[in-house]
Formats: C-alpha cells, sequence, structure tokens
C-alpha cells in the first residue's frame, strides 16, 4: 500500500490543545473585553482543576475599525514572563457589525483561538498542537464518548441538565455509546484471545 514515511506524520505534533493555555476572541468579545471603536485593558485568569494557574494581562485598542488593532499581552506565564503583540482584524459582518480575528504572529493567518506553548501565544497550526481524539484509538474514542454523555446528563458546570425530549434523546445516544464501547472492548478481548 503506502511506502516508508507515507501517512499522516503523528510526531510533528508537540502537545495537544486541550492540554494548553488558549485566547478565545469570541469569549472575550462576548464578555465585554473586545470592543470596536474602544481601548480596553483586562486580567484574564486561567484555572486548571478549580485551582488558579495563572493569569495574564491584556491591552487591547480596537479605536480604528477600519484598520483593525491590536492587542498586548503582559504575563507571568509558566514558562517565564512574556510581551507579545498580536494583531487584530475586523471584517463587516452580513448582516451589521464586526467579526473580529486574532492575526497569527508567525503564519500571517486569520484565527479565532491562540494558544500558549514554548513562551508565545500563537494559532494551533504555528505550535503544532493536535487534539486529543486524533491520538486516540477506536475504543478510546467511544469511552470519551460515554463519559460526555454521562456527565451531559448530571449537569456539568454551566451546562444544566437536560429536560423533556432532550433528556430522553442523551439517554438514547449514552445507551448507544455504552453498547458500542462494550463490543468494541469485547472484540479486543477476543482479539487478543486468538
Amino acid at each position: 500500500m503506502g511506502g516508508i514515511g507515507s501517512g499522516a506524520r503523528r510526531s510533528t505534533h508537540i502537545g495537544n490543545v486541550e492540554d494548553t493555555l488558549a485566547l478565545d476572541i469570541r469569549v472575550l468579545r462576548r464578555l465585554g473585553v473586545v470592543r470596536p471603536g474602544g481601548c480596553t485593558c483586562d486580567t484574564v485568569h486561567w484555572t486548571i482543576g478549580g485551582l488558579s494557574s495563572t493569569s495574564t494581562r491584556l491591552r487591547i485598542d480596537l479605536s480604528d475599525i477600519e484598520r483593525g488593532g491590536v492587542m498586548a499581552i503582559n504575563a507571568d506565564m509558566p514558562g517565564g514572563t512574556i510581551k507579545q503583540h498580536i494583531a487584530i482584524e475586523m471584517l463587516p459582518s452580513p448582516f451589521g457589525g464586526h467579526r473580529c480575528y486574532f492575526i497569527c504572529p508567525f503564519t500571517a493567518r486569520r484565527c479565532e483561538v491562540i494558544y500558549y506553548a514554548g513562551g508565545r501565544f500563537a494559532s494551533r497550526e504555528a505550535q503544532r498542537l493536535s487534539y486529543a481524539v486524533q491520538g486516540m484509538n477506536d475504543l478510546s474514542r467511544a469511552r470519551r464518548k460515554t463519559a460526555k454523555l454521562r456527565s451531559r446528563l448530571c449537569g456539568s458546570g454551566s451546562q444544566p441538565r437536560p429536560r423533556g425530549r432532550n433528556r430522553i434523546d442523551t439517554v438514547r445516544c449514552l445507551r448507544e455509546a455504552e453498547y458500542e464501547a462494550k463490543t468494541l472492548y469485547l472484540d479486543r478481548l477476543r482479539a487478543l484471545a486468538d
């Protein structure tokens, strides 16, 4: 089929997105930190497992909507103190308003989330990060799906427990996911026994 070196090169990725600190411009906009036509200063705090891990001071200047803006980051991060500037581009929306994007300082491409790795903030591609699911096998994916559905039924964090028809559908999906995970597990055991 394929020769030496063909296929996905998993070794080029240095970490997972879920394990890194991230700044999402959509969340910052919802919180009121990113405001077109204004200049704001705010502090962002990250928590890992309910414990405060680190915080950063952001200064976002979007006073000139036509040219875009800039975000200045001053932080004491786990890798040391950083001072970095990230450009922000604002595009008009078809139904009014503007849509904001970070401009990755290394690839110069638009992105809505930038990640901290290697002492800098940049896009996922520039940081060579992958998603946790990309490194999982089919059994691990099925177990992860089952765990996510169970936590959804219990109502975790800001998500309330589903009610009515949504709860019935979630329970049905959970039963199907549990059956799939059990089937994959038994198939793997049979393969090992043979």
